[in-house]
């Protein structure tokens, strides 16, 4: 699993834009009131609980989130309110508490940025919640219906989309998706790792790995991953390991069978595998000695 990057940006400008073309009932600006056109400023308290997030602060972050909510129903903030108040929990692991907020911002939020933004923190609330499929097509959202939002960078977007599609066992999606930010965003901030993902490129400058395996299935908590490893040893696999992998900062725990020296052996080995009931992926051999 990966731990998701936390946005905070400046919302203000496009809210108070938004909020002015809904309050102008079909007039011209030039027909509005001069004190209309000044934006609402934003909040104090938002800004704190932003500067809060940014270091780390999150239990204090969702407090002044959550207190100015209380006391501000109805705000034209409210949407970006619900967003840190969920940015703050996420921050914390609390990531139903916080998918809830999101879904609220999302709800309520008068322009596009703030409602992007809150569609990609509620899909990466359900992916560390293992609701994968949900997250898949949350992220699918975004990549067909807000690509024109910079705030969401799409190399972020059709990476996580690929590693959706990878947890939930979807091997073959999520190479496409892989394979997108490499060929789309070559030097952005994901390519390396989805090349890294991809289940036909390898750790080695080649992208040739030195053998292949199976992997059969990941879990963010290492005992229910050596637990199940435990189970296909006893039915009888071969070279069942443990593989510890870093991404993005996250640790997971990903179970590999096998040892195949070229292709179209471990090609075999997956048909095999899913004769028997399983669906398998096939990996390139890591150079880090696995568990």
């Amino acid at each position: 699993m990966f731990i998701a990057r936390t946005r905070i940006l400046a919302l203000a400008l496009p809210m108070a834009l938004a909020l002015l073309a809904a309050g102008c009932g079909g007039k011209k600006t030039a027909d509005l009131p001069a004190q209309n056109l000044t934006p609402p400023q934003r909040p104090e308290a938002l800004r704190t609980a932003a500067d809060q997030i940014r270091a780390g602060q999150g239990a204090a972050a969702e407090q002044t989130a959550t207190g100015w909510l209380a006391q501000h129903k109805g705000d034209p903030f409210e949407a970006e309110g619900h967003y840190l108040a969920g940015q703050a929990q996420f921050a914390q692991g609390k990531y139903q508490a916080a998918k809830e907020s999101q879904d609220k911002a999302v709800d309520l939020a008068p322009e596009r940025t703030t409602k992007a933004l809150a569609m990609l923190a509620r899909a990466d609330c359900n992916f560390q919640m293992g609701n994968y499929h949900l997250a898949s097509r949350q992220y699918h959202w975004l990549e067909e219906l807000y690509t024109d939002v910079t705030a969401v960078p799409n190399d972020e977007v059709l990476f996580k989309l690929g590693m959706s599609a990878k947890m939930a066992g979807f091997p073959e999606t999520a190479d496409y998706w892989f394979a997108k930010v490499i060929e789309l965003h070559a030097t952005g901030t994901y390519a390396d790792e989805a090349r890294r993902q991809h289940s036909k490129l390898g750790p080695a400058d080649s992208g040739e790995p030195t053998y292949y395996t199976l992997e059969l299935a990941s879990f963010g908590d290492e005992s229910k991953a050596l637990a199940e490893a435990e189970t296909y040893r006893q039915k009888g696999y071969r070279d069942v390991q443990v593989q510890k992998t870093s991404m993005l900062g996250t640790t997971y725990y990903a179970i590999h069978v096998g040892k195949y020296f070229n292709k179209l052996d471990a090609k075999q080995a997956k048909e095999d595998a899913e004769l028997a009931g399983l669906n398998p992926a096939i990996r390139p051999g890591q150079i880090n000695i696995p568990k």
